[in-house]
């Protein structure tokens, strides 16, 4: 089936590049006609609803996402990411907690380089678990990369301080199609160096996502034009996180903001809300449902794991 998956993934990406915003809207909506569970039809009705104008951002965010990512990468992680772990693996996962009760644990969590992920991954793809992010923060990005070939049907997000993404550390990250790299910033401020790592990554058709971790004052600059022009210059996706400090009303007008974003037909940038946007997913999964955690005892994590 995932082969299939994948065959089906490569037709609808040279379709789209043949057809333009026409064959995007017919794979919407067929999907949408065939979609059955709950969740999947929330998600093509919302994608119906952004691709009613024919100047949706999303047109030209799609055509700029084919043109700037390797399509076998792109097509890989898709898969991986929404075919294995959200429709496969996290349905597997219900049918099983609606019999024998227990969460439903779709994303996990873990450290980058642990060794006891080797057999902690495998383990986990037997209960259906195929998407991770990886703390680098504090270590080599490049870990991930025998882990990552090692489960090659699995989806991995890893988190790295740019000055960890040397130029020989893409050259290695970019070997794995089932990786995407989270460059993390402390605070909605572009650097020369973190914009250097975007660039090597852009010249090898890799697929990142800008991670921000933002307070009150972070998360007045985040939605403002001046930055998300900025970001468009270096990034399609940007995924904020809310640091502990960021207050209830300000985490409720920022993702007000983000789910606002999504639907304008100017917006340069995919705007993603961590903390909101995953416990979302979750709840259209099965009611307890959260992030499950592979860190090692008393290890921390650069973003809330709920």
């Amino acid at each position: 089936m995932r082969s299939f998956t994948i065959t089906l993934a490569h037709r609808a990406v040279e379709d789209i590049r043949r057809g333009g915003f026409r064959q995007l809207r017919n794979y919407v909506d067929l999907c949408s006609t065939l979609a059955r569970k709950p969740g999947m039809r929330i998600f093509f009705d919302y994608a119906q609803k952004a691709l009613e104008r024919t100047d949706s951002c999303y047109y030209s965010l799609i055509q700029r996402l084919l043109d700037s990512v390797d399509e076998e990468r792109l097509c890989t992680f898709g898969v991986n990411f929404g075919f294995s772990g959200l429709i496969y693996g996290a349905g597997q996962q219900k049918q099983r907690a609606e019999q024998e009760g227990g969460p439903v644990f779709w994303l996990m969590a873990g450290r980058c380089g642990d060794a006891a992920l080797q057999t902690r991954v495998p383990e986990e793809m037997q209960e259906k678990r195929f998407v991770w992010v990886l703390d680098a923060t504090g270590g080599d990005p490049a870990a991930a990369v025998p882990l990552a070939k090692a489960n090659p049907n699995c989806a991995f997000g890893v988190l790295a301080e740019p000055a960890s993404l040397t130029p020989e550390t893409i050259t290695a990250l970019a070997s794995c199609d089932n990786l995407a790299v989270m460059p993390l910033l402390q605070s909605p401020e572009l650097t020369g160096e973190l914009c250097g790592a975007l660039h090597l990554m852009r010249r090898r058709k890799m697929l990142y996502i800008l991670t921000v971790l933002l307070d009150d004052e972070g998360a007045s600059v985040a939605l403002s034009t001046d930055w998300l022009e900025c970001i468009a210059q270096e990034t399609l996706f940007c995924l904020y996180a809310h640091r502990p400090e960021l207050t209830a009303s300000a985490a409720k007008k920022l993702y007000r903001g983000v789910v606002d974003s999504r639907l304008e037909t100017g917006n340069p940038v995919l705007l993603l809300d961590w903390d909101m946007d995953i416990s979302a997913i979750g709840q259209s999964i099965w009611k307890d449902t959260c992030i499950g955690s592979a860190l090692p005892e008393g290890a921390g994590f650069p973003l809330q794991i709920h």
